[in-house]
Formats: C-alpha cells, sequence, structure tokens
C-alpha cells in the first residue's frame, strides 16, 4: 500500500501546484507551512500566514475534528475614514480609525481516509456538512494558535467543495470563518466602561 503525506498533498491542492519541482519548492518553503514558535510570536508577522494544525471545535457539547490538518490562515483589517485635504501642498488624507473587523479566517483542507486512499471520504464530507449547518458560533477548543489572537469563537461563513479532477478518493474543501465574541462579553464590557466613566 502506498504511503501519503497528507501535508504535501494539501499544499499542492490548495495552490494549486503540480509539476516535477514540488520537492525543490516544499524545500525552500517549508517553513511557512509549520506551527510557529510561540515564544517568538511577538518578532512575527503571523497574520496572513498559513499553518498546519489541529482544529478541533464544539457546539453545545458536540465536538467536531476537522479531518487531516488542514492550513489556517488568519487576516485582520480596520474600516478607517479617509477624508481629503484642500490645498496643493496637502497631499495625504486624514484618516479617522473607527473599529477593527472581524478577523477574516481562511480554513483549507483536503478529505481523504488514509486506510483507503480510493474511497471517497464520505464521512469526513458528512461532518465538515453537519458542522456547517450549525447557524451559530462554534467555540474553539484548545488551539493555541487562535488563542494567540484572542480568537474563542468563529461563525462559518462559506464552504466550498473545490474539484479535484482525477482523484476520486479526495475532497477539497475550503472554509471561511468570521472571529466572533460572546454577545453577553461584550454587554459586560460596556457596563464596565459606562461605570468607570461615571465614577
Amino acid at each position: 500500500m502506498a504511503e501519503f503525506n497528507i501535508k504535501e498533498i494539501l499544499v499542492r491542492a490548495s495552490l494549486d501546484y503540480i509539476g516535477p519541482q514540488f520537492p525543490l519548492w516544499w524545500k525552500k518553503n517549508a517553513s511557512r507551512y509549520k506551527l510557529p514558535d510561540l515564544l517568538g510570536i511577538n518578532a512575527k508577522h503571523l497574520a496572513g500566514y498559513k499553518y498546519f494544525m489541529t482544529l478541533k471545535v464544539s457546539h453545545k457539547g458536540q465536538e467536531f475534528t476537522f479531518p487531516n490538518e488542514p492550513i489556517v490562515s488568519i487576516g485582520m483589517s480596520k474600516t478607517i475614514v479617509k477624508t481629503a485635504t484642500v490645498g496643493k501642498k496637502k497631499k495625504r488624507s486624514v484618516k479617522e480609525y473607527i473599529t477593527t473587523d472581524d478577523e477574516v479566517i481562511t480554513i483549507k483542507g483536503v478529505c481523504i481516509d488514509l486506510t483507503d486512499p480510493e474511497k471517497y471520504p464520505a464521512d469526513q464530507v458528512k461532518l465538515l456538512n453537519d458542522l456547517f449547518e450549525i447557524n451559530e458560533a462554534v467555540d474553539i477548543e484548545d488551539n493555541a494558535f487562535f488563542e494567540l489572537f484572542g480568537i474563542r469563537k468563529i461563525v462559518l461563513e462559506s464552504l466550498d467543495w473545490d474539484e479535484m479532477i482525477g482523484e476520486s478518493g479526495m475532497q477539497k474543501y475550503t472554509i471561511k470563518a468570521l472571529g466572533d465574541d460572546d454577545f453577553f462579553a461584550d454587554l459586560n464590557e460596556k457596563d464596565k466602561n459606562k461605570t468607570n466613566l461615571l465614577s
């Protein structure tokens, strides 16, 4: 039985790269696809980078583990209003910070049954489908990478089943999610700020 390197399959599937130079490319870029050194987190610009990781979420006591260590990337942005200034010598606009937007999380993975790679991974596909059917935030379980950004809940926004031409035993997927907060935590924070202003 052939041995599978699930990380190599996933990188090839998510980056749409096929060709004889892949081993050389992987040698040069492998470090970008490993979990970060958590002690050196502040020295690295992690937002936007991709990392393999075991990813588990839960909802009302039911746990879902994403198949085969997907690639995860986190992006962040701010809402900033720009106002044009008048005058020949004024080259730049005035910027006003409004808010920091939700973190945009991309989860890319491949469903494949490593014990029977020729068989379509229906169980893994069903698990992700069932997860996507949840129309509320789900909790991130014990994930140091998400914890570094203070993300403890996510809301799944889209699920795409991508084509895998000629690969009957594999199913590529992409999930887009948004970082979320507990609504009651927001209310408590507002009440605390109001109290501080009055005192």
